[in-house]
């Protein structure tokens, strides 16, 4: 698929309609991170952190030997569903009270990357739905103090983002507030496919790309 290493102290947004596999996209991301021996820390908003897990092992990353280690979840969704997780022993997951607290988003990401140890490639999953919570004024105050503290302490952060949902405007201040826009679309016969837009600093190629999901292989890694 061509993904460029992103930067560290670097702001990556990551935007597609729903479905377009930018899930995927990110897993890709953090099993080149971890195999690298990056730290990731991976906020989730959208699903349990136990779907993540099988959803990645499924994309050939298990996230097993790495949680409390090199990966920790920042986890929004859990105290807003009606099962509490129960605590697993090794592993990092850094709760969150609920969607409306951008305060105690913030302040677990900062305390997994602590915890872990900096730098780290925060994926964060999905930014859209605090808009479901929270006005758009607080999430854009949010997200420009959380984007600055993440490149300043922390180390990479990448958005997703959920086009088609959002006004033209609030895309163009998100868009306005990273250093980078990936983009990924479906294309007239419904193949998938995907773009850096830009990146600031760097000369990238901008054109359409297909972007192929890793086929599911029984018995281990390619």
């Amino acid at each position: 698929m061509g993904d460029p290493r992103f930067p560290t102290n670097y702001a990556v947004l990551l935007g597609g309609p729903p479905g377009v596999g930018k899930f995927e996209y990110i897993v890709a991301q953090a099993r080149e991170a971890l195999r690298a021996g990056e730290r990731v820390v991976f906020v989730t908003l959208d699903l349990h952190p136990n779907e993540i897990r099988a959803r990645a092992k499924a994309l050939h990353l298990d996230l097993e030997p790495y949680e409390g280690k090199t990966f920790a979840f920042v986890d929004c969704y859990s105290a807003t569903a009606s099962e509490r997780p129960e605590p697993t022993a090794g592993k990092k997951t850094f709760l969150v009270s609920s969607f409306s607290n951008l305060e105690g988003i913030g302040m677990a990401m900062s305390k997994a990357a602590q915890e872990l140890g900096t730098p780290v490639r925060i994926y964060f999953y999905t930014i859209s739905t605090l808009f479901l919570h929270n006005s758009t004024q607080a999430i854009a105050k949010f997200f420009q103090i959380v984007t600055s503290r993440a490149k300043m302490n922390m180390g990479f952060i990448m958005y997703a983002v959920q086009e088609g949902v959002h006004e033209p405007m609030t895309m163009n201040l998100l868009r306005s507030l990273v250093d980078g826009v990936v983009e990924m679309r479906f294309t007239d016969t419904m193949d998938r496919e995907v773009r850096v837009h830009h990146m600031r600093g760097f000369q990238v190629d901008s054109s359409w790309h297909p972007f192929v999901q890793m086929p599911v292989l029984p018995g281990g890694i390619p």
